[in-house]
C-alpha cells in the first residue's frame, strides 16, 4: 500500500541475465521499466520521467494512474546473498540485511530482510483464526466474490471495528486490505506483535538505524488469490530514512513463484523476490515495489500476510508519513495524532517503551 511511480518513455530495451539457481534464491526479471502508462490525467508533454518523489495525496495517485503495462515476462534466477539469514532475532544479534542480488547488487537501497522471532508467525497467525479475519478472507478471495474494485466497507471483527478495502481496478489483483478503523482495534493487533516478539524487532531497527524512538502505527493484513499484473508503487516515501513497511508472510502457496516484484532504484531493472515465514520484507523510502502476478484460484489456496508501518515520527516528516496511509486509522491528515504517539513503542533512552502486554497475559 503506498504511492504508485508512473513512467513515460520513447524506447524500451531488454536485457536478459541469468545465473546458477542457488540457496536463498532470488528470481530475476532482467529489463528496463514498463512503458508508457495509461493515465486518467495529462502527463506534461515534455519526454521525461515522472518521477516518484512527486507530492500526492492519497486520492490523487489512486484516481491518477490506471494502468503500467508490461509486455515481457521472462525470468531468470540469480542468487540474493544469504550468509547473514540463518539467524533469528531470538538471538543477541541484530538480523537485518539489505537485498542484494549477484554477490552484493543492492538495486533498491531501502529494501531489506529482517529475520523475525520465532513466536511471532503463531501470535499472528491465531489471532487471524480467532478473529474470523482468516475466514473473511476466505470468503472473498477463494469462495467470492470479492469487494468491487475500489470498494470499501466497514467490516466488524469480536466486536471491534475494521475497515477492509479493495484497491482499484488498475492494481489488476483481487488483493484485500484489513485494518483497524480506530485506536481500539489498533492497540488490540499492538498486543499480538508484543506476545510475538516484536519488541525485538523494534530495538534491532532503532539500533540499525540509529534512530531515537519508533511507534507501530499503521497495522493491517493483506490476502491475495490471484493478480494479474503487478502496480509498481511505493509503500513510504521521504521520511528520512526513518520509516518502514514490514510484510510478514502468515500464510503461502507452496510450489508457487516469488511474490515480491521490485524495481531498480534508477528504474531499469526488476528482481523477483521469494516470501518466507519468519522473514520479514522491509520497504522503506521510495522503494518500488508491486505484487508479482499469481494465480492460486485453481488450487483453491490463498495468500496471506500482516503488514506493520513502524517510524521514527517527527515534525519533519509526518507529513509524508500522513500521505502513505490508505486506511482509516491513524485518522488521515491528523499530524498531531501521529505526533502525540511519536516513540511510543521503543525509545534510544528510554526502556519503558514498549508495545502494550495483552491483558491475560
Amino acid at each position: 500500500m503506498g504511492r504508485p511511480a508512473a513512467f513515460l518513455f520513447t524506447s524500451v530495451v531488454v536485457v536478459a541475465a541469468s545465473t546458477a539457481l542457488l540457496p536463498h534464491v532470488v528470481w530475476s526479471f532482467a529489463s528496463v521499466v514498463p512503458p508508457i502508462c495509461s493515465c486518467r490525467s495529462p502527463l506534461p508533454s515534455s519526454p521525461r520521467r515522472f518521477l516518484p518523489r512527486l507530492q500526492y495525496t492519497v486520492s490523487d495517485y489512486l484516481n491518477n494512474l490506471h494502468s503500467i503495462d508490461d509486455d515481457d515476462n521472462t525470468f531468470d534466477k540469480v542468487l540474493i546473498d544469504s550468509d547473514a539469514f540463518d539467524k533469528q532475532l531470538d538471538g543477541d544479534n541484530d538480523i537485518i540485511t539489505p537485498m542484494s542480488w549477484g554477490g552484493g547488487n543492492r538495486i533498491s537501497k531501502n529494501m531489506y530482510r529482517v529475520a523475525l522471532p520465532s513466536t511471532l508467525l503463531q501470535e499472528l497467525r491465531n489471532y487471524a483464526n480467532k478473529m474470523g479475519i482468516t475466514d473473511f478472507y476466505r470468503s472473498l478471495v477463494i469462495d467470492g466474490p470479492p469487494y468491487n474494485p475500489g470498494q470499501e466497507k466497514s467490516v466488524s471483527f469480536q466486536e471491534q471495528n475494521w475497515m477492509a478495502h479493495r484497491p482499484k481496478s488498475h492494481w489488476k489483483s483481487n488483493m484485500h486490505w484489513l485494518s483497524p478503523a480506530d485506536e481500539t482495534a489498533h492497540d488490540d493487533y499492538l498486543t499480538i506483535l508484543s506476545a510475538g516478539g516484536f519488541d525485538k524487532v523494534l530495538e534491532s531497527i532503532g539500533a540499525y538505524f540509529n534512530l531515537n524512538g519508533l511507534s507501530a502505527y499503521h497495522l493491517s493484513f493483506i490476502g491475495v488469490s490471484q493478480c494479474e499484473r503487478g502496480f509498481i508503487h511505493t509503500d513510504v516515501n521521504d521520511s528520512g530514512v526513518m520509516a518502514f513497511n514490514l510484510i510478514i508472510p502468515l500464510m503461502l502457496v507452496e510450489g508457487e513463484s516469488p511474490e515480491l516484484e521490485i524495481l531498480s532504484d534508477d528504474e531499469t531493472m526488476t528482481r523477483y523476490y521469494q516470501y518466507e515465514y519468519n522473514v520479514a520484507s522491509m520497504i522503506g523510502d521510495d522503494a518500488l515495489h508491486a505484487t508479482a502476478s499469481c494465480d492460486y484460484m485453481s488450487k483453491g489456496e490463498m495468500r496471506i500476510c500482516a503488514t506493520v508501518y513502524v517510524g521514527d515520527i517527527t515534525t519533519t516528516n509526518v507529513r509524508n508519513l500522513l500521505m502513505s496511509l490508505t486506511q482509516a486509522y491513524p485518522p488521515v491528515g491528523n499530524a498531531k495524532h501521529l505526533l502525540d504517539r511519536a516513540g511510543d513503542h521503543w525509545s534510544k533512552t528510554d526502556v519503558s517503551k514498549r508495545l502494550p502486554v495483552p491483558v491475560n497475559n
